[in-house]
């Protein structure tokens, strides 16, 4: 299974990475890592046979991470923007009806795409540890772990920014040892690429999450997966405030599971999204 990396162009002009491998014939599943991450972090699920074996994957950089373009001002980080930077990926494909699978920040692209793309565009959302939507919920949903994180993402003090990055890795996975030590210093190089503006530009658009919870009410399909020993998240609140609107759900929670639930449970969450994007 031959893997395709490339760069699309989205409608404001910024160059947005992506890769995509696994089986044409099979559903589509675009997958969107957390703040200051990477395509990287998907790794593990890139080489999953049997994942790969039934469904498409396409992994993409959001704007002002990875390998994609990184405007400088907040304006270019407007909701449709990031809506049209999935679309450009979709695009970029030739894919239709995906699976939406966002990780931690990257939940948030769902409001995006529900808000500014035509309806019935995905064929589902798939939650992982995720921030469904910027705003008011996030002062319940995170954790003191990440509330205590947030402002040294921000500062100036470049050694302190280092190490707050390290720490931000660390409390994504619960049992960092010797076999993930590489893992881990590569996610922590993925996050090192960005500065505090960066930052601040991946936090500062408004999103309404009224057009999901619509969506949601009017039968779009949601897989929400999250652990039960998430340092950084209270997932409850997102199952209490968000999944609520969603008549057609299902809600899995992994005893032991912390923030990065599709690596270090990567089997049994592969097995979720499976029955889910197959059924």
């Amino acid at each position: 299974m031959s893997q395709v990396s490339k760069l699309v162009i989205s409608s404001d002009g910024c160059e947005i990475f992506a890769e995509g491998a696994g089986n044409l014939d099979g559903p589509t599943i675009i997958l969107i890592h957390g703040l200051g991450s990477s395509t990287v972090v998907f790794n593990n699920l890139f080489k999953d046979d049997k994942l790969l074996s039934k469904v498409y994957l396409v992994r993409y950089d959001m704007r002002s991470h990875g390998r994609s373009g990184r405007p400088v001002d907040q304006s270019d980080y407007s909701s449709p923007k990031f809506a049209a930077d999935f679309m450009a990926v979709v695009d970029g494909f030739n894919r239709q009806k995906p699976y939406l699978l966002g990780w931690s920040l990257g939940g948030t692209v769902g409001t995006d795409v529900c808000t500014h793309c035509p309806a019935g565009y995905l064929s589902g959302i798939i939650y992982v540890s995720a921030l469904p939507y910027i705003g008011a919920i996030m002062m319940d949903l995170a954790k003191e772990c990440l509330k205590n994180l947030h402002p040294r993402l921000i500062r100036q003090d470049v050694s302190d920014a280092l190490k707050a990055r390290i720490d931000f890795v660390d409390s994504t996975i619960n049992d960092c040892n010797a076999d993930n030590w590489d893992d881990r210093l590569l996610w922590v190089g993925a996050f090192s690429h960005l500065d505090a503006n960066d930052v601040l530009n991946a936090m500062s658009r408004q999103q309404d999450p009224e057009p999901l919870f619509a969506a949601g009410r009017g039968g779009l399909r949601l897989l929400h997966l999250y652990g039960d020993a998430d340092q950084q998240l209270d997932n409850v609140v997102v199952e209490e405030q968000v999944s609520r609107h969603f008549i057609n759900k299902k809600v899995v929670v992994i005893k032991g599971g912390g923030h990065a639930l599709f690596y270090e449970f990567q089997s049994q969450v592969v097995e979720e999204i499976l029955a889910f994007v197959t059924m």
